[in-house]
């Protein structure tokens, strides 16, 4: 059974402290040595792991992360559409999406590529969103921000003006630096989970 850990970084929302129950419950992974490390999308290698898709993908965690991040960007006069690079972004913005739908406030969603469509339309960014359009970038969670990086140039190369970036989770290794010319947000950092290496 997971351990209960009290969120430290900042106070929570009674919907963020569930995810971050759902979260410790079926995202959070943990090895020890001498185990075999995760390997990351960033290149690096950790005995710490978020397998997000456990939470993005369940029924109750889609429905709290839509609410949540929708929550957030409300303020905003205007967001013309939310999304970020494959996979991670797909089913965080789908929900924010559809949520914003059924609350009469619609915001359309993209995602960007890996690679570029190689057929038809040929394109990076597949999905509804403009040029110059003003967007939230999302991700499921953050090293140094790479993944992000390759969402917001192909959504720059449009002429869009970013809102926000907003990722579930921040491993803490450099992608809040990495994006100090925006405002970036973390639902949930890495030392809330207890987790060193």
């Amino acid at each position: 059974m997971a351990q209960t850990i009290e969120p430290l970084i900042r106070p929570h929302s009674k919907e963020e402290q569930r995810l971050f129950q759902l979260f410790q419950e079926h995202a959070f992974l943990v090895r020890h040595s001498p185990e075999k490390k995760f390997k990351l999308a960033s290149g690096g290698e950790s005995y710490r792991y978020f397998d997000c898709k456990k939470v993005t993908h369940h029924p109750e965690g889609i429905a709290l992360t839509a609410k949540i991040i929708f929550d957030r960007i409300a303020v905003y006069p205007q967001v013309d559409a939310i999304g970020g690079l494959e996979t991670g972004a797909i089913p965080i913005a789908a929900g924010v999406s559809q949520l914003s739908y059924l609350l009469n406030r619609p915001i359309p969603a993209f995602f960007v590529r890996q690679e570029k469509k190689t057929h038809g339309t040929e394109k990076w960014v597949e999905g509804n969103v403009e040029d110059r359009s003003k967007v939230v970038i999302v991700d499921d969670v953050t090293t140094k921000g790479g993944s992000v990086q390759k969402a917001v140039d192909r959504v720059r190369e449009l002429g869009c003006d970013i809102l926000e970036i907003i990722t579930l989770v921040d491993r803490e290794e450099g992608a809040e630096e990495k994006f100090r010319d925006y405002k970036f947000t973390s639902i949930f950092k890495m030392s809330e989970f207890g987790a060193s290496e």
